[in-house]
């Protein structure tokens, strides 16, 4: 008997808002495939509720990565206006793509959150809350 590997949609199937109360709010961002690391699969897989961040220097100028604590062109800063976290999952392995991502008047669910180093507690929850100042994190 041969078994069929089958395609995993996980990472389009998380939920990070909590609930919807109407007035949440999202922009469009171009996700830069360049800096998203690559599955087991050779794939470049960003789940929905990662928190995106701009980058502001180097040939991605403008465009958005994952979070990364250990970044240096601008992913590893929680800053006002440059945060977003992402409406849905995105496959990004043949180039760039255009997203959905949430910035305000939102209710997260802490758990549905790929916070890329982030703790949800203490400090760096103080840092993301301030990064998305009309957001609320719930458990």
């Amino acid at each position: 008997m041969s078994w069929v590997k089958y395609n995993d949609y996980s990472w389009q199937r998380h939920q990070p808002l909590k609930f919807r109360a109407g007035d949440e709010k999202a922009k469009t961002v171009v996700l830069y495939s360049s800096v998203v690391s690559l599955d087991d699969d050779s794939r470049r897989l960003v789940n929905s509720g990662t928190v995106l961040c701009e980058i502001t220097s180097g040939t991605g100028d403008g465009k958005y990565g994952p979070y990364s604590k250990t970044a240096s062109d601008g992913r590893e800063s929680l800053t006002a206006g440059l945060v977003v976290v992402a409406v849905e999952g995105a496959d990004v392995t043949l180039g760039d793509k255009a997203i959905g991502g949430w910035f305000a008047d939102c209710v997260f669910d802490k758990s549905e959150l790929t916070t890329g180093g982030v703790s949800l507690h203490g400090d760096s929850l103080t840092s993301l809350k301030a990064a998305l100042e009309q957001c609320t994190f719930d458990d």
